[in-house]
């Protein structure tokens, strides 16, 4: 069974400690989930190249490998819902992190082709949380097994396995899509990466969470 599957089936706090990463139900009504599309669509103007070709491990301890997309910084409706109460204590409950504290977010623009290499978030980001605004953004990549990696042993991963690695040990975690649900990960702790988009555009709300 691959870890969003084990996940679904698994109590939140199991899901989260065992997987490293849970969905949250019924945090994000249709009528917000509207109003993120909305806002996203009329900011694209304001998107930012995010684009590198390096790969590098950070002195927090991340890792970041090439990546080739862009941002959209987050208007009234992302900053209201990163800074929700209800949500959260939703995050806090499912992961077991009582001091958690949001520290914003903003939207992701991947048009065909983009991509973002194996990487780790910053150390600020205990949790990421990742909500679909397009149907069929396509699932990221995920290493269940590389749990509090390191730069050095992220390097001979991708020495190995190239920046979007394949195999039996990888899995993907696909992002809920307006169905009132949110999903969370723990971007820190473990290795993800998004292959070239295949289809015209994606976008992706992101919002970290640090641990106080």
């Amino acid at each position: 069974m691959d870890t969003a599957a084990l996940a679904e089936r698994l109590p939140a706090r199991t899901a989260w400690e065992e997987t490293g990463t849970v969905v949250l139900p019924d945090v994000l009504p249709p009528d917000r989930f509207k109003a993120l599309e909305e806002e996203a669509a009329d900011r694209l103007d304001l998107v930012t190249p995010h684009v590198h070709d390096h790969t590098a491990a950070h002195r927090d301890g991340s890792f970041a490998t090439p990546v080739h997309c862009g941002f959209i910084p987050p208007g009234p409706v992302l900053d209201q819902l990163a800074y929700d109460k209800p949500l959260l204590m939703a995050l806090r409950e499912a992961t077991g992190i009582p001091r958690l504290i949001p520290r914003g977010g903003a939207v992701v623009l991947y048009r065909r082709g983009d991509f973002q290499g194996l990487h780790t978030d910053s150390s600020k980001s205990t949790v990421t949380v990742g909500i679909a605004l397009t149907p069929d953004l396509p699932p990221m990549g995920w290493a269940p097994h590389l749990r509090h990696p390191d730069g050095r042993h992220l390097a001979d991963v991708v020495a190995e396995f190239g920046m979007f690695p394949e195999g039996a040990q990888f899995t993907t975690l696909p992002h809920p899509y307006n169905d009132g649900s949110v999903r969370a990960f723990a971007g820190y702790h473990f290795a993800h990466w998004r292959p070239p988009l295949p289809v015209e555009a994606g976008l992706l709300v992101t919002m970290s969470f640090m641990d106080l």
